[in-house]
């Protein structure tokens, strides 16, 4: 895009103005005035055609799309752990930004790469995962040295039972029930009980009743026993909770075992969807289909949901009383957040320290090949204009390692807020979990957000920068969250580990560049009429004062132009004045006359005169 110098309007100076009405007749001398100004004009309709043109035309692709994806290439070699550039921030996007960008008179400034932090967020909660051991259905099968860690409370599942039955002369599955809508009719099992079905032809594990967990034991245990807030006992109280527990068939109970409604009907789902079973497979589907129609998935499904938010719920109060209650637990987080903090603050450190070195060093060299190692020094020989380069860049980086310093303070505080809340976050579960971890995970950018409110910028371009730092978290975020899907055959290979990063890395930095680069072409806040708006509106702030000078160099020299002329004129019509009074020759007069005016007579000498009489027949004047 064009700078501002390039619409700047040609300053003219009273000497040039007089420049170019010297010579002009007091008839041309207003044409000739005319004519600048409407230059002027033409000029400015020009400047905005041309301003319209760029806008609508856009950057260059290659600038603004190519080649930050070769970057963003180059950013999934560079961040090799072996390399030990990526902990540090260092990434060759940031490196060629930060030297294209340089500039003497700006201050140096740390800033986050997400990618990095989102990895960073992930070990760090991977740190906090508690390990409770083997899972222990009963207390027979817990281990000697952790006799109390069992998930299933027989006390709570019995009393949930004779609760159930105590008042009930017909009892019915909870859930099950036939495509009329009518539900299955249960009874206790007894040798009784099976006599008679069995003399009905009627199959006794269909009308024996169980008690069932909805969230199966299991399914709590590894789900929400990595919390290190809770213990075996606290997963075992929730999984115990009246709300997890169902009274159906035993057949039904025997097909669901250890896994959830969900997991059984994805389970389902995918036997359906699958071209070609096995014998087992075929026998699997057979059993569901022929015992859990829709209306009993449909019940089941929504029982289940009831069940996890009541455990969810039960754990998390347990996880807040916790918390308030026991110092050690928030105290010990807080000391692991600290050391995390000032560990990324040595990497951090030096990490901006190398950046700042390089790009003042790399724009000395740039700028000596470019403009000659003299440009801009002050300096007549190469060896002064060196060293004047060098000791220049050194100034640079030694002020500046004072806002270094600062910002990768700030940066290490911010970091232990962030771990230290990262680990509390890590201590709930379920969906509470999950919405506090959006809240962390996106604490950069939304600390950036804040910062682009705070801005001076207009409100159109508070919301596209907004738009783009959210949409760029969020590819990244998405990135990530298809990793071991996406990039699972990749581990597999010969350096999978170290593939896998890169090229995670590279899908991630080319995803967030593309879809920058489609909200900045779609304009969703017509940023792109505003900043044109503006910039017409600055240009012609500059061209209207400069043309105001210019016109007061008009005034100057049309006043000055006019007044030297009006006085020879006065002086040449005193003489032909004088002439006529006196009787005399007032031709010369008048030829001086026309030639001041600029006046063409055609007939000068009385041969001319003569020669007209003869060539015309009427004489006109």
């Amino acid at each position: 895009m064009a700078t501002k110098n390039d619409y700047a309007q040609p300053v003219i100076s009273t000497e040039q103005v007089l420049s170019e009405l010297q010579g002009c007749s007091p008839l041309q001398v207003s044409k000739q005035l005319i004519n600048m100004e409407l230059h002027d004009q033409r000029e400015s309709l020009a400047v905005m055609a041309q301003i319209y043109d760029e806008f609508e035309q856009g950057g260059n692709v290659t600038d603004e799309l190519v080649k930050p994806l070769i970057l963003n290439l180059c950013d999934g070699l560079l961040c090799i752990k072996k390399l030990g550039l990526k902990q540090r921030g260092i990434t060759a996007t940031r490196l060629v930004s930060e030297i294209n960008n340089f500039d003497y008179q700006s201050s140096t400034t740390t800033e986050k790469d997400q990618r990095f932090e989102k990895q960073r967020l992930d070990a760090d909660s991977k740190s906090h995962q508690d390990d409770k051991g083997e899972y222990a259905r009963t207390k027979a099968d817990a281990a000697s040295h952790t006799p109390d860690n069992y998930m299933e409370d027989v006390g709570k599942k019995t009393a949930y039972t004779d609760s159930y039955f105590s008042d009930k002369k017909r009892v019915y599955s909870e859930l099950e029930v036939n495509d009329r809508g009518e539900r299955k009719q249960l009874r206790r099992n007894s040798t009784s009980f099976k006599n008679e079905l069995k003399a009905k032809g009627l199959n006794a594990v269909e009308r024996t009743y169980n008690n069932d967990h909805n969230l199966p034991l299991k399914h709590i245990f590894d789900e929400y026993g990595s919390s290190k807030a809770l213990s075996v006992t606290d997963l075992r109280d929730a999984a115990g909770s009246t709300d997890n527990f169902d009274i159906v068939s035993q057949k039904i109970n025997k097909i669901k075992l250890d896994s959830s409604w969900s997991d059984l009907k994805q389970k389902r789902d995918n036997l359906k969807a699958k071209p070609k079973l096995s014998a087992a497979e075929k026998k699997t589907l057979a059993s569901l289909e022929t015992h859990v129609n829709e209306a009993t998935w449909n019940k089941a499904l929504a029982r289940e949901s009831e069940a996890r938010t009541a455990v969810e719920s039960h754990l998390n109060q347990k996880v807040a009383s916790k918390l308030t209650a026991d110092t050690k637990l928030v105290k010990g987080e807080a000391l692991k957040a600290g050391s995390k903090a000032k560990d990324e603050l040595v990497d951090a450190g030096i990490g901006e320290l190398v950046i700042l070195v390089v790009k003042a060093v790399s724009f000395e060299l740039k700028d000596m090949f470019q403009n000659g190692i003299t440009h801009d020094t002050g300096c007549a020989s190469s060896i002064d204009a060196f060293s004047f380069r060098m000791k220049r860049a050194l100034k640079y980086i030694t002020c500046n390692l004072v806002n270094i310093s600062l910002g990768s303070f700030k940066d290490a505080a911010m970091n232990f807020v962030k771990y230290l809340v990262n680990a509390i976050v890590d201590m709930f579960v379920g969906i509470l979990n999950k919405a506090l971890k959006i809240i962390t995970e996106g604490f950069n950018a939304i600390l950036a957000s804040i910062k682009i409110l705070l801005g001076e910028s207009s409100g159109a371009e508070k919301a596209d920068a907004i738009t783009k730092l959210l949409a760029s978290t969020v590819v990244t975020y998405i990135g990530f969250a298809f990793e071991e899907s996406v990039l699972g055959f990749i581990n597999k290979l010969p350096f999978g580990d170290v593939l896998s990063e890169v090229v995670m890395v590279m899908f991630t930095g080319i995803a967030s560049t593309v879809v920058v680069w489609l909200l900045d072409k779609m304009d969703l806040f017509s940023v792109k009429d505003e900043k044109r708006a503006a910039r017409i509106k600055e240009i012609f702030d500059i061209r209207i004062r400069q043309i105001k000078e210019n016109t007061d160099a008009f005034e100057a020299a049309a006043l000055q132009t006019l007044t030297q002329q009006k006085l020879q004129f006065r002086r040449m019509a005193e003489r032909m004045s004088l002439a006529i009074e006196h009787d005399r020759n007032v031709n010369a007069s008048v030829y001086a006359m026309a030639d001041f005016m600029k006046v063409d007579l055609e007939i000068n000498t009385t041969d001319d005169f003569m020669a007209l009489l003869v060539a015309q027949d009427r004489l006109e004047v």
